[in-house]
């Protein structure tokens, strides 16, 4: 009986290093060098790397992360990185030199995507100036974390004199501290081709609004309210805020801001106060808008629809309607019956109860909603 022998072929490792450095891109730097280890033909491709993703958490021991990140910085061809994320933990105690080194050696080679990730822990770290002079980042991911205990660790922004970032168009901004609202208005100002702009949990004193004009080229946007005049988002296609109004001072000022929103179609936030007025307005804003998502609603006073001018995007484009937070009475019910009754294209309109109602809840309100006039029989109604 004969043996046909079978040639094994090494298919991946037949690939051009064009494509070869780009399935590298995908590993953690520490994976991405071990692959020298599989052949001669990986042994020369990890000095090429476009992507350090460097974490701590990868290593046994500090000691071990540091010397691995000083050596691939000496060693990978830096001209070639165009993507750098650092993943760091405070809960040992790390040298804010060498980190503002390793950041500085990458602005200077011309980085194009740079993202910092503090773990939760006990202190913060203030970032390079060079940062904020870097004409050729175009994303900027910067992330502290809030951990048990209190445990806090801030990604901080030093006082600013000169930014450019002219090509920038992707800031994500997480647990992050600003000395100031001045300082927070230069960095976006600075950032005329800004395209996704998502902050979380700003640490700072920002006691009054900051007016830094239109961001032009905003396609998403995920803020709080407090911070930036909603004029900054109006070309955005997405808008996720937060909207607390406690006070009928600032109730008119805000309604009186609210500029048109031309391009919108995706809008989220949160609603307190003791009239209709502010959504409404929100609503006759927003022409073309084609999903709402309310968080949680409050409304003190009962809506007279009768007497309401319906808005255009209500009755001409709104095709997903979301209400969460609900608890039956008379605001979030009138809100949910009135766009029932006058969305004419909508086909989801989802109602979930106010975390902590009783199981009875669905039962309860499924017959109080369902008695309400939908304005298309096809439309799904989603409680939970």
């Amino acid at each position: 009986m004969l043996r046909t022998e079978v040639e094994v072929r090494d298919r991946i490792s037949d690939l051009p290093d064009s494509l070869l450095l780009h399935i590298l891109s995908f590993l953690p730097a520490k994976e991405a060098v071990a692959t020298c280890l599989l052949s001669k033909r990986w042994r020369p491709l990890w000095p090429s790397l476009a992507t350090l993703d460097l974490t701590r958490q990868d290593f046994r021991r500090l000691k071990f992360f540091q010397q691995f990140v000083d050596k691939m910085l000496k060693f990978v061809d830096l001209k070639s990185v165009k993507k750098c994320v650092l993943r760091l933990s405070y809960y040992e105690y790390f040298r804010p030199q060498k980190i503002s080194r390793w950041i500085n050696v990458m602005m200077s080679n011309k980085v194009e995507h740079l993202e910092l990730h503090m773990m939760p822990g006990k202190g913060d770290f203030e970032l390079p100036s060079s940062v904020f002079t870097a004409n050729n980042i175009k994303v900027l991911k910067l992330s502290g974390a809030t951990g048990v205990l209190w445990l806090i660790s801030t990604v901080t922004v030093g006082t600013l004199s000169h930014v450019n970032l002219p090509l920038l168009e992707v800031l994500h901004l997480k647990d992050v501290k600003f000395p100031d609202v001045r300082s927070l208005g230069m960095l976006l100002s600075a950032c005329a081709l800004l395209k996704h702009l998502a902050i979380t949990d700003l640490h700072g004193k920002f006691n009054c609004s900051l007016d830094i004009g239109r961001l032009n080229h905003l396609v998403t946007a995920d803020v709080p309210q407090f911070v930036l005049p909603l004029k900054v988002f109006s070309n955005a296609t997405f808008l996720r805020f937060h909207l607390r109004l406690q006070h009928h001072w600032l109730l008119v000022k805000v309604t009186s801001d609210i500029p048109t929103f031309y391009n919108l179609t995706h809008l989220e936030f949160t609603y307190y106060s003791s009239d209709w007025n502010t959504t409404l307005k929100y609503l006759h804003s927003c022409p073309k808008l084609e999903i709402v998502v309310i968080r949680e609603f409050f409304c003190s006073e009962m809506l007279e629809s009768t007497t309401i001018d319906v808005p255009q995007c209500v009755s001409s484009s709104l095709k997903e309607f979301h209400l969460s937070g609900y608890q039956g009475k008379n605001g979030d019910f009138d809100l949910a019956r009135f766009i029932m009754k006058n969305a004419m294209v909508l086909r989801i309109i989802s109602i979930r109860r106010a975390f902590g109602s009783k199981a009875t809840w669905k039962n309860r309100n499924l017959k109080r909603i369902s008695t309400c006039p939908i304005s298309l029989m096809n439309c799904k109604l989603l409680l939970g």
